[in-house]
């Protein structure tokens, strides 16, 4: 029986503490689900809220009926101001249907939603959560969202909204939203939609895109002038990418007097985006990190291979050439050892994190190397030791135990290792 675990993702600069989830935990090599929102103007200065959600087949529990199979979900969706309070609250019904179990377990085919809100102008957080009706599982995750005041100048800007296409029919234009903003690169360029708003039809601006990579280095900047038929202009433009490797990248749209961005800006908008390989996990955004995530699967000339590169093509093909070679189906595009490995990396980022990386703590790696375990047993307060905890993994007939000497949440492993593990083994270690 498929299940929707709890998931709640915090989007906090504070160290994890860690904690562990016993061993029903699904997997991460993709989130749970993805949403946005997106703010737009609404009558003559108000603010829109356009919420879009997006959940994979393979989170929601099916029912066969006849010679169908249907599923439902319950959504909320809540609006919190400055102080916690709800400014917005919603819940309402999702039911997908489709016509195999294939379809059921697919992770690449999505049941969507898309709602949009009046909202006052304002800094929010939104918290959706995801209730599937079969096995009341819940998925909840938090992000920030800001509602711009379009009364505040005559000329302004909506966000900018990634796409995954648009097309034209009989004059009326449809867009596809990409809500994950996960960039594939297979394409040369991405197409964006935004919107800009002016004092009076025929009025122009100059408008200017510019990506910043991750080091908020300049690697793109082109300018064009813009000229509203009315007072709202909608734009649909290709962002070129061709020379952007893997990674995370800001995109910035400003407008002004002047082309280049030389000028006072007089609005402006920010959308974080990810170029990203097509037959990678979507955790893995870095090439030369994934590598050093294989310390415990690779040996160190493997890694070095691979980081050494000397283009991202090749890099590519030694990173998937490696993994190729563990792949229980190496007929399918899909990776299941490579999943969830890197599933389990971002696992043990998120919840182990604390000095350094979760990865490279002895949590992360016993969890990288075992998965969850079956039973943890949790001391954190006892009065004549130091906190501890011990992981019992019952079909390896083993248990682990993990010490807090500094009393600061760096549990370190006292469990000798080598009984069980000697690295590196390789990623067919993991599938056992």
């Amino acid at each position: 029986m498929k299940t929707i675990v709890i998931a709640i993702i915090l989007f906090a600069s504070i160290p994890v503490l860690a904690q562990v989830e016993m061993q029903a935990q699904s997997s991460y090599a993709n989130p749970h689900f993805y949403f946005d929102a997106l703010c737009f103007k609404d009558g003559q200065d108000g603010s829109r809220m356009d919420f879009y959600f997006q959940i994979p087949y393979n989170e929601i529990q099916f029912i066969k009926h006849g010679n169908r199979f249907d599923g439902s979900y319950e959504l909320s969706l809540k609006l919190l101001d400055g102080d916690g309070k709800p400014a917005l609250e919603r819940i309402w019904d999702e039911r997908p249907s489709c016509e195999s179990f294939d379809e059921t377990t697919s992770r690449t085919i999505f049941s969507s939603s898309e709602k949009q809100f009046a909202v006052q102008p304002g800094k929010y957080t939104i918290q959706v959560t995801a209730t599937d009706s079969e096995t009341q599982g819940s998925i909840t995750a938090k992000r920030v969202f800001e509602a711009r005041d379009y009364s505040k100048s005559p000329l302004d800007i909506s966000d900018i909204m990634i796409l995954k296409g648009s097309s034209s029919s009989e004059g009326k234009q449809t867009i596809v939203p990409n809500i994950t903003s996960n960039v594939i690169s297979q394409s040369d360029s991405f197409p964006i939609f935004f919107e800009v708003y002016f004092p009076a039809a025929n009025d122009s601006t100059y408008e200017t895109t510019q990506i910043l990579d991750a080091k908020k280095q300049l690697v793109y900047n082109h300018s064009d002038l813009i000229i509203g038929t009315d007072r709202t202009k909608r734009i649909i433009t290709e962002v070129p990418k061709d020379s952007l490797p893997m990674g995370t990248y800001g995109l910035s749209i400003s407008l002004g007097n002047s082309p280049g961005g030389d000028s006072p800006t007089i609005a402006s908008a920010f959308h974080l985006f990810s170029i990203h390989y097509p037959d990678l996990p979507l955790t893995i955004t870095s090439l030369d990190n994934a590598a050093d995530e294989m310390l415990y699967v690779a040996n160190s000339g493997t890694i070095d291979s691979i980081k050494s590169a000397p283009n991202a093509l090749i890099k590519e093909k030694r990173f998937l050439s490696f993994w190729q070679k563990y792949s229980p189906n190496p007929s399918s595009k899909t990776n299941a050892i490579m999943d969830e490995y890197y599933s389990r990396v971002a696992y043990a980022n998120e919840h182990f994190t604390h000095y350094f990386k979760g990865w490279k703590s002895d949590m992360g790696m016993i969890y990288i190397l075992f998965g969850p375990p079956n039973s943890v047993d949790r001391h954190p307060f006892e009065v004549d030791s130091k906190p501890y905890e011990v992981w019992d993994y019952y079909q390896r007939n083993h248990q682990f135990v993990f010490v807090d000497e500094t009393g600061f949440g760096d549990y370190r492993l006292v469990t000798p290792l080598s009984e069980v593990y000697s690295p590196p083994y390789g990623p067919d270690f993991i599938g056992k």
